[in-house]
């Protein structure tokens, strides 16, 4: 529009609002004036100049209802309430403008109807609905019209289930306040629960924990109560109910941050890496509950139309290998990782991905996803079947870190210890534990009353500086409270690392392995045997009572399981034709069936219709549909009754069918969800069946260690309490719990949050980064603080002392320890003026927000430099991911790093750290994020190093010899952390410790000292790590001076450094040439005239050998002969002894012959008839 014609309306409209010009009612007119108040420039200004004059409101009122078409009313009339709707004002000079329009009715009765009714476009279906939400949050005026209109099923179900985001939105907005009408107050939004989105409630146990689509997508801001409230002598009644709802939501919006942006990324609306996996197109095939003898919760199946590109040259019987053992396929698509459905652009849900290795080792792979909350999975089916392109788009945030302690939260309706945690005020006597404190005990008076608090009070506070022995107090507690009491124990400490060490230190004062029971992964070796996974191993057996229960559920979740399916089945192949759709108005619109009912034919004929085509059913329908009349049917009573629906126009007509048609697949998923909900609940009813034995064996187990909430204690321990959330530590809490004892120090790093809005440092009142323990610290709870240190050299311990901690004593063993050698001093500030580099591959959050990290590349070559002087015990410190990333890239060459448990999390989360490295064998080197300070830039920023916890915790991790390299201008002139920097460093100078540079100085040379201002200088002044003076005077020696030891207890370093030019002479024989090193010294034998004796001792064994052979054959052969000469003789004497008896038997034979013989002689010679007698 021309300047002119803008300039000619605009004054017409106040030609017009001041009573110049009369408005005419022809509606030419008064669209000319409507145009002239839309050209104004502001909104405010144009409602006060309405109301301020007296012809203003009725001129609006009249224009408005002037013209009442829906050319009109999508076009010019939704201008003028989208133009005043922008002012940005309080009072009531808007809502006199907006209920001038409204009341009397005459617009606004036409303009709800045409909402109805289908025939606003999308712009004005905005309008309206944000003016019905205006209308609704009114203070000053009587909205009982407004919201007997918006609690119309056709109005708040058409908003709240609008395809546009923005109408659904005000419905959420619209059905909170429909609601809540006389319960809360509706005129400050931003700080009330409930109405922002679909899940925004009131009661916080109603928030899902993923969000939802529109969660996602709105702008507006959470409901957070700030920490004061708690303190608020007003809210007493409501406080542990506040307090448990702040506690969710704060945790939860901190989840959120991080969240949504990875998801904008992922979806491209912000810049930034796509950490996760992109799979671009998918299809919804089947549902997914695990193997039949092994259900899980279900989920979708979603199935690839290609291959994943990882997959590419795997051999199909690898593919489930790869995935689980190789590291780029087991850290693809890990176990309950975050992902997006997105669907033609836009995200249908999120969810969490079910790892099945067989499934996704299918060609093309399977993935299972699993939507959690009704709302949720409801809209991501009703748009899965209407999306043609499908993406899933995995989210690297860590949900499931936040998930068991945000159940935890909506499950808990009372907070154990509330009278301490939330309503101590001083003078107030804390009450006692049921403990008995022991006897003897042997220790400094800090250490005593520290453990006598813990003994007696409910809640007690133990804070012990740098090196005081908290964890050694810790486990002095944890064994008097086994030895004296019969109570369950919760030890909960921050890291894996830091939790087996506390079980190892009770271990080692004498609690049994048999009492203990270890929660969580990545277990040392040596505690292996305490994990549960050991536990539920070695469980009793199940009893048959036992397994009838169990068998009994497995058979209920597997009927719900086959209705799950038959309902997923019937929701897939959903028809919406015409047969469909006259059945579904049969209950739900009934005028309309009755309009399309097609009368019976009479004496048993039928009615035929185009091309002799047979009439149906679905005939009448069918004919509205395509926008025509009744046909041959058009003359029929019950067609005449029902013209308004007949004389409906195309477009009308159109948007009832899809209402028909939305209604029907709305119907088939809400059938679904059910079905799924009770086969999930099937499930976890069984799965509670088998966690029963694990339960009662917990019940014997003394103590639990944890990282996260993972028991009902009677006592909770927690180690460094001062970097754990309150959220983590109220969750540990049960109904049996009667005694907290908290070990930590609030004056060193605070717990880490992903919303930098939400911490103290911000300083917007959230406080979300502040422990239980601080809260409770400087609300003036008595705590004890632990008063000697045995960790730092007196030199270093100065500085915490100066700083932090006034009455903290040295321990007897800090003091007279030997000095770093190869160093001018056990103090060391290198000040440089090189610049930081920004690394845009890694965030650090909590540095102001940032979106990127810092890094400074002389300072990592210095550190690479000096290290090299160091012992393997050194930790290298630095207090920015970037920086950190760079220094293991740079020592990971020569050195193993080692990252803390969380370090190597944000890393590997950045895709800066992968499991593959080199397998040589290296030194090892501990790093942590917190001596590299890398700031250094013109405009003296520095970020968090501004905290005073930060400096603190660098400082005081050192034993022997602190070392930091900085740029002293850019701290000392920062704004807000100048004079804390300052105030350390003076007393780094008045020490005699800030160099600029490396000071360093020769072991054997002790006059020989040299400052190292770049990295090259190394190379140049002490290349073997002494001096240049040479390494021998034997000879002309190429090498340079180098220290005997890098410390204290190493090995010399001559092991490694030698001189090795060489040197020949004739040997003692004078018969051959010997050459050696120089380091190693004339060699006292000649190795060649040691190889001929050993060459002709050998010859002499050999001969003697041989002979010996000799002998042993001779001696075998007599002997062999003596033994058949043996054998012959014998034989020789056998077969005499046979010939003498055979000769024998045949003399007795011949006697026998012999004697009968002589008998018959005998007996013939007697007188005859003698035999007779």
């Amino acid at each position: 529009m021309s300047n002119l014609r803008t300039k000619q309306l605009q004054k017409r409209f106040d030609d017009i609002i001041h009573g110049n010009v009369k408005l005419e009612k022809r509606s030419k007119d008064c669209h000319l004036f409507l145009q002239g108040l839309c050209e104004q420039g502001d909104p405010a200004k144009c409602a006060n100049d309405i109301v301020a004059n007296p012809l203003g409101l009725s001129a609006v009122q009249q224009a408005m209802r002037s013209d009442l078409r829906p050319n009109f009313l999508n076009g010019l009339a939704s201008d003028v309430l989208e133009f005043l709707l922008r002012a940005e004002m309080g009072g009531n000079v808007l809502n006199k403008v907006i209920v001038n329009i409204v009341d009397p009715p005459i617009f606004w009765n036409d303009f709800h109807r045409a909402f109805e009714n289908g025939t606003l476009n999308e712009r004005a279906q905005r309008v309206f609905a944000k003016v019905l939400s205006y209308l609704l949050q009114m203070n000053s005026r009587d909205t009982t019209t407004y919201h007997q209109l918006a609690s119309r099923p056709s109005i708040l179900n058409k908003i709240i289930n609008s395809d546009q985001q923005e109408v659904r939105l005000e419905g959420y907005l619209i059905k909170h306040i429909i609601s809540s009408a006389g319960k809360t107050n509706t005129a400050d939004l931003d700080f009330v629960p409930g109405g922002r989105h679909d899940n925004d409630f009131v009661d916080f146990r109603e928030i899902a924990i993923l969000p939802t689509v529109d969660e996602l997508s709105s702008n507006k801001n959470p409901a957070l109560r700030r920490a004061s409230h708690l303190e608020d002598p007003k809210s007493k009644k409501t406080r542990v109910a506040d307090y448990l709802d702040n506690t969710f939501r704060l945790l939860r919006d901190d989840m959120m941050h991080e969240l949504k942006e990875d998801t904008d990324i992922a979806l491209k609306k912000k810049q930034g890496r796509q950490r996760g996996l992109v799979i671009d197109g998918i299809k919804a095939v089947d549902i997914y509950a695990g193997a039949e003898n092994r259900r899980t919760r279900w989920g979708l199946m979603l199935q690839c139309n290609s291959d994943l590109p990882a997959l590419k040259g795997v051999e199909e019987k690898d593919r489930r290998k790869f995935f689980l053992d190789d590291h780029r396929g087991s850290r693809m698509l890990r176990h309950q990782s975050l992902a997006c459905l997105i669907g033609d652009g836009e995200i249908l849900g999120l969810g969490t991905i079910h790892r099945d290795e067989d499934l996704l080792a299918e060609k093309p792979p399977i993935i299972v996803f699993q939507i959690e909350g009704r709302v949720s999975l409801s809209k991501a089916l009703l748009q899965l079947k209407k999306s043609k392109h499908l993406r899933l788009i995995q989210i690297d945030c860590a949900v499931f870190a936040f998930e068991p302690v945000l159940k935890a939260l909506k499950k808990m309706r009372v907070l154990p210890l509330s009278e301490e945690i939330l309503f101590w005020e001083d003078g107030k006597e804390i009450a006692s534990p049921p403990v008995v404190t022991p006897n003897s005990i042997i220790l400094d008076i800090s250490q005593v009353s520290s453990l006598l608090a813990g003994l007696r009070q409910r809640v007690s506070l133990i804070q012990g500086p740098p090196g005081t022995g908290k964890s050694f107090i810790g486990a002095l507690l944890a064994k008097a409270l086994h030895m004296y009491t019969s109570q369950t124990i919760l030890v909960v400490c921050y890291t894996n690392h830091a939790l087996d060490q506390f079980l190892e230190d009770l271990i080692g004062i004498g609690i049994p392995r048999q009492d203990i029971v270890r929660f969580g992964s990545r277990a040392k070796p040596a505690l292996e045997d305490l994990g549960v996974h050991i536990l539920r191993r070695l469980g009793p057996r199940r009893s048959r009572t036992e397994w009838a229960l169990i068998n009994e559920a497995r058979h209920d979740a597997s009927h719900r399981f086959n209705k799950l399916q038959a309902s997923f089945t019937t929701l897939q192949s959903s028809q919406r034709d015409p047969e469909t759709l006259l059945a579904h108005t049969k209950f739900k619109d009934p005028n309309f069936y009755h309009a399309f009912r097609v009368p019976n034919p009479k004496d048993g004929m039928m009615f035929v219709g185009h091309k002799g085509k047979v009439v149906d059913k679905t005939f009448l329908i069918r004919q509205w549909m395509q926008g025509r009349d009744a046909g041959m049917f058009k003359n029929e009573s019950h067609v005449h009754a029902a013209h308004q629906i007949w004389n409906m126009d195309k477009n009308r007509r159109q948007l009832k069918v899809e209402e028909w048609r939305s209604d029907i697949l709305q119907r088939l998923v809400e059938d679904f969800c059910t079905a799924g909900e009770l086969y999930n609940c099937c499930q976890d009813n069984l799965s509670r069946k088998f966690e029963k034995a694990l339960v009662e064996q917990l019940r014997t187990k003394r103590i639990i260690g944890c990282t996260t909430t993972a028991a009902s204690p009677d006592v909770l321990l927690v180690e460094e309490a001062g970097e754990i959330l309150e959220s983590h530590v109220v969750t540990a809490l049960s109904k049996t719990t009667s005694q907290m004892i908290l070990i930590g120090d609030h004056k060193q790093l605070r717990p880490k949050v992903k919303n930098y809005a939400l911490t103290v440092e911000k300083g917007e009142g959230y406080d979300l980064n502040r422990s239980l323990f601080e809260r409770l610290v400087l609300k003036g709870f008595p705590h004890v603080t632990l008063s000697a240190q045995h960790r730092m050299r007196p030199e270093i311990s100065a500085f915490v002392r100066a700083l932090t901690y006034p009455d903290l004593r040295d321990a007897p063993k800090t003091k007279n320890r030997d000095n770093i050698r190869g160093v001018q001093s056990n103090v060391i500030f290198v000040n440089h003026s090189h610049p930081e580099d920004e690394d845009k591959r890694v965030s650090d959050g909590a540095d102001g927000g940032s979106t990127t990290s810092k890094q400074n590349t002389y300072e990592v070559k210095m550190v690479l430099r000096i290290q090299g002087y160091g012992s393997d015990d050194i930790a290298i410190l630095t207090p920015y991911l970037g920086q950190l990333s760079h220094l293991r890239d740079a020592l990971k060459n020569e050195s193993d790093p080692i990252l803390n448990d969380l370090d190597s999390s944000d890393l590997s989360r950045a895709g800066l750290l992968t499991d593959v490295d080199s397998k040589k064998k290296k030194t090892r080197i501990r790093l942590a994020t917190i001596g590299a300070l890398c700031r250094s830039n013109p405009s003296n920023s520095i970020g968090f190093m501004d905290s005073p916890e930060r400096l603190n915790v660098l400082i005081s991790r050192a034993r022997n010899g602190l070392i930091l390299i900085g740029n002293s201008a850019t701290f000392e002139r920062s704004k807000k952390g100048g004079k804390l920097w300052t105030d350390f460093l003076n007393l780094m100078r008045k020490g005699g410790y800030v160099f600029e540079g490396f000071p360093i100085k020769c072991e054997k040379h002790p006059s020989k000292r040299r400052i190292m201002e770049q990295p090259d200088d190394f190379d140049a002044y002490a290349p073997d790590g002494g001096c240049t003076e040479p390494l021998c005077n034997v000879h002309p020696c190429a090498l340079k001076c180098h220290p005997l030891r890098t410390a204290p207890n190493q090995p010399n370093t001559h092991a490694t450094m030698l001189c090795g030019a060489l040197l020949r002479d004739r040997c003692s024989a004078g018969t051959h040439t010997i050459t050696w090193q120089c380091h190693a010294g004339r060699p006292s034998d000649c190795e060649q005239c040691k190889v001929e004796m050993k060459r002709l001792e050998k010859l002499a064994q050999r001969d003697l050998e041989a002979k010996e052979e000799r002998d042993t054959a001779e001696r075998e052969h007599d002997l062999r002969m003596l033994k058949l000469e043996a054998r012959l003789r014998s034989q020789r004497e056998a077969l005499a002894e046979l010939q003498r008896a055979k000769d024998q038997e045949n003399e007795l034979e011949k006697l026998a012959e012999d004697w009968k013989h002589g008998l018959s002689l005998t007996w013939s010679s007697l007188p005859t008839g003698f035999n007779q007698r």
